[in-house]
């Protein structure tokens, strides 16, 4: 069996993505929103005939109000009623995700597969086909860095650039696939030159490898780019950075003028998760802009009602209109939206989005041999996802040598699932250099954020020593 079969990529479409998705740039309320309702349209068309899941929840809808909104967990349990090619099923995914196969070859001949993180409810399992894959290569390349439709196209500016991505690299996260793909996609000597970096690693070997490197551009976690500034801050660290792309958690007003103060470098956000890749990008002007020619998004209260102009919503409902192998219409984002009344002083003409999303604590604990160990939260939710095979969980850090784990199950199912995580984290803390830890199972279970129900895993109740408080959207999971 070949094991790397070549990526995904269509150049119809992807020639097509590129044109509709450029033309769009030029007249995002006309042409732009006359290519949205024909791909909603056809959305629509296509849910209804090939997706015996849809067909079921909405027969006969014609409007997107005809659906009702659906969240992760029916999506995964119905997940073999859910794609138009039935030869989809959870257990094809899933052989594929435990086999050595590389997570950016082609699946089934046309997709690739993302997995998600289980902040909001259990992991998902998501399928990428050529046509979604070529509207986010469009998106990213002609919107990424600006929403000018004159600017250079990612060929073009990633040509002889060395680039970073210092994430989760170990499995098939939106992030790590997307970039291992465009390597390969990408010929030289336009394709760029991208170092791959695990977060897991400990923060001072980070940045060996980076100083190694010396990327002009670094692409990972606000919180990790403030522990990295802090290092550069120290003296520990010398990287000449042009750009930090930033995304996976939020990006707050201090996380901005910190990194971008620090390296000397422009600093670019965007939003973006593993069910849609390239959600919104930032302007000029520092806002983020909704792709919604690409994608619809709507604010709702905990009843489902829209969300008044100008309010952050309880919830938010995504309909991606590039993917027609696994139709997402009306899909629940636990992140809180909000529409930013009138016009971008960039002058683009892309709707204006706030965002709150993920938003765990940067954990710094002592040193082994003294000074201090800084913790990224991502890291610390990979170690106890992967390690020991528990998603929902919430971990405090009650002093400097005490972190307690809530579970959300009792008995000896929770000590089990306990002493799992114990192990593991006991492990990875030996290995970044951390102090021993007294790790207690809580006697609460893990409290969800008011509104959202969003997850918060790690959480540091010692303000005075905490690092500052990530703050937006999850973008291309860096990972």
């Amino acid at each position: 069996m070949n094991l790397h079969p070549p990526p995904p990529f269509d150049a119809w479409s992807w020639m097509q993505a590129f044109q509709q998705t450029w033309l769009a740039q030029l007249d995002p309320t006309g042409m732009g929103r006359q290519l949205r309702d024909l791909r909603l349209a056809r959305l629509i068309r296509c849910a209804q005939q090939g997706s015996p899941l849809y067909a079921r929840r909405a027969p006969g809808a014609r409007t997107l109000a005809d659906f009702s909104p659906i969240g992760k967990a029916e999506l995964m349990h119905d997940f073999d009623l859910w794609a138009t090619d039935r030869r989809i099923t959870r257990q094809a995914a899933e052989t594929l995700l435990h086999s050595d196969a590389d997570v950016s070859s082609a699946w089934l001949g046309d997709y690739l597969l993302w997995t998600s993180s289980g902040t909001s409810g259990e992991p998902g399992i998501f399928v990428q086909d050529t046509a979604a894959l070529a509207a986010f290569d469009a998106m990213d390349a002609l919107r990424l860095r600006t929403g000018d439709a004159t600017q250079p196209t990612l060929g073009l500016w990633g040509l002889g650039r060395r680039f970073a991505y210092v994430g989760a690299i170990g499995g098939p996260y939106a992030g790590n696939v997307s970039l291992q793909r465009l390597q390969r996609i990408v010929p030289a000597p336009w394709s760029p030159q991208i170092e791959f970096i695990s977060v897991l690693e400990p923060l001072v070997q980070v940045a060996q490898r980076l100083q190694a490197q010396r990327p002009q551009v670094l692409i990972t976690y606000p919180s990790c780019a403030i522990a990295l500034a802090e290092l550069q801050a120290g003296g520990g660290l010398d990287l000449q950075l042009e750009e930090a792309w930033l995304g996976g958690e939020q990006l707050s007003a201090p996380q901005r003028d910190r990194v971008a103060a620090t390296f000397g470098c422009t600093v670019r956000n965007s939003y973006g998760a593993s069910e849609f890749y390239s959600i919104a990008f930032e302007c000029s002007h520092g806002q983020l802009h909704l792709n919604d020619d690409w994608v619809v998004l709507e604010g709702v209260d905990l009843q489902g009602r829209p969300t008044p102009a100008g309010e952050f919503s309880d919830l938010t409902l995504m309909t991606n209109l590039a993917n027609h192998v696994q139709p997402l219409l009306r899909y629940q984002l636990t992140d809180r939206v909000r529409f930013v009344p009138g016009p971008c002083g960039c002058g683009g003409g892309f709707p204006v989005i706030e965002v709150q999303g993920r938003s765990d604590d940067v954990l710094t604990l002592p040193g082994l041999h003294g000074g201090s160990v800084t913790l990224v939260p991502l890291a610390l939710e990979t170690v106890i996802e992967e390690g020991a095979g528990v998603t929902q969980f919430q971990l405090l850090r009650r002093d400097g040598d005490t972190l307690e784990l809530r579970l959300p199950m009792t008995g000896s199912e929770a000590r089990t699932a306990f002493d799992r995580c114990r192990r593991a984290l006991r492990a990875w803390l030996v290995q970044q250099g951390a102090r021993p830890q007294r790790l207690v199972l809580g006697a609460e279970t893990p409290q969800r954020q008011r509104g959202s129900g969003k997850l918060r895993r790690v959480v540091d109740l010692q303000p005075a020593a905490a690092a500052p408080s990530p703050g937006a959207p999850k973008v291309r999971e860096p990972g």
